[in-house]
């Protein structure tokens, strides 16, 4: 059985990442991995060239048009490629090229240039290369995630071509288009009742849980927590609260972006909470800002207040930063998933409760939900007040999540 997995970018790539290296470790399958962009850097280093591929590779398949997408692609290099990624320009040129092509070829060279100005790289939908590309390999089995762009496009391209398909959705199932593959596996029961009501009827929605999330439990589970505490200078009996700011963006009811808050509305009265608080009770706070912020945002925050730490990745991991914790807080990060399936206490929050909270599915058990910082502060203390007296207990997941997501889509891929 000749499995295809196509990704685009480095978080899609790591949901399939995990599943592709177990079965070409426990089965005998053919595995060929299409990835696209930054996701082909993120695991180049894990296959050989004639597992994982890049669009670049398939150049030949389009001899006849390689010199307009090669024109293509260097017009639209400027505006769509980063030199610090890492990234081959070639492989810029090409992908870019190639998605505009098939704009030319679909909508005529006018328009296409009017649908990309319009919605640049949105506008991209190279349905008609990915075809090309899996008239070529001939899967048994199509394998991807949920991105718009070329995981859509092989979607489409193998309904044409009467190949199987499988699609890992991302979190919730929200912001990306109706997944239609043949065979949909989702976080938990409550996203499967979301989509049954959304997708084909002749899709089988399977409620497996997430790859990566099962990956994250296990690195956790690895670390010696104690070992990490005794480094920071954090004694074994001592709570610690890690604080993930982010981006705060607000959402319409559609799940729309409406716009993005300055990060001193959310961080000044949370970290307020968190000193307030540090008069009553003896904890760390450890803050682990988003890779991209920078961390003098946070230095009038953490100046004069030596429970407050600040740690980079380089300092520290998200996995030891996660293992040492016992509670999370946290707007609307993904860390609050995975310290809740870690068995970490997670406080999600809104900034007002009149806002539209973008993850409804974080605002009931086992996740603490506050509305606004006055209950985040009284949420809070009552959990820190009984951790004081040993009366706490981790969170019961059982109904939000069920170990295991990689087996269970390779026992399925062994019955189809």
């Amino acid at each position: 059985m000749k499995l295809l997995f196509v990704a685009y970018g480095g978080g899609h790539m790591r949901l399939l990442h995990q599943i592709a290296q177990k079965v070409i470790n426990t089965t005998d399958f053919s595995v060929k991995i299409i990835a696209l962009t930054t996701g082909y850097l993120d695991v180049k280093n894990f296959y050989n060239k004639e597992v994982l591929k890049r669009p670049f590779d398939y150049k030949d398949l389009f001899h006849e048009e390689l010199e307009k997408i090669r024109s293509y692609g260097s017009q639209l290099l400027s505006e769509n490629h980063n030199p610090v990624s890492g990234l081959e320009e070639e492989d810029s040129i090409f992908y870019l090229g190639m998605s505009f092509n098939d704009l030319v070829v679909e909508h005529g060279e006018e328009e296409a240039w009017k649908m990309y100005n319009e919605k640049k790289r949105h506008a991209f939908l190279p349905k008609r290369s990915m075809k090309k590309i899996l008239e070529q390999e001939s899967p048994d089995l199509l394998i991807t995630t949920t991105s718009p762009k070329c995981e859509l496009a092989s979607l489409l391209a193998s309904k044409e071509l009467n190949i199987p398909s499988m699609q890992i959705i991302d979190l919730f199932g929200d912001n990306y288009p109706v997944p239609f593959a043949d065979h949909i596996i989702v976080l938990n029961k409550r996203v499967k009742q979301k989509l049954e009501s959304k997708v084909d009827n002749n899709s089988n929605i399977h409620a497996f849980g997430q790859p990566v999330f099962d990956y994250t439990v296990t690195q956790v589970e690895e670390i010696d927590r104690e070992a990490v505490r005794n480094r920071l200078g954090i004694s074994k009996t001592t709570p610690v609260i890690l604080f993930s700011p982010s981006r705060y963006l607000i959402y319409g009811n559609n799940r729309s972006i409406l716009k993005e808050l300055d990060h001193n509305i959310v961080n000044e009265p949370v970290f307020k909470i968190f000193i307030e608080l540090s008069k009553k009770y003896n904890f760390k706070l450890i803050v682990r800002p988003h890779p991209n912020d920078r961390a003098d945002k946070f230095s009038k925050y953490i100046s004069g207040n030596d429970f407050i730490k600040l740690y980079k990745n380089d300092d520290l991991s998200l996995y030891e930063s996660i293992s040492i914790s016992d509670l999370v807080v946290a707007y609307n990060s993904t860390i609050m998933i995975e310290s809740t399936l870690c068995g970490k206490i997670a406080f999600p929050h809104n900034y007002d409760p009149k806002e539209a909270y973008h993850w409804p599915e974080l605002m009931s058990e086992p996740f603490i939900y506050s509305k606004d910082f006055k209950e985040l502060k009284k949420n809070l203390d009552s959990v820190l007040n009984n951790l004081l007296i040993n009366n706490i207990s981790s969170p019961d997941i059982s109904t939000f999540y069920n170990k295991g997501a990689v087996d269970k889509v390779i026992d399925l891929i062994e019955k189809l």
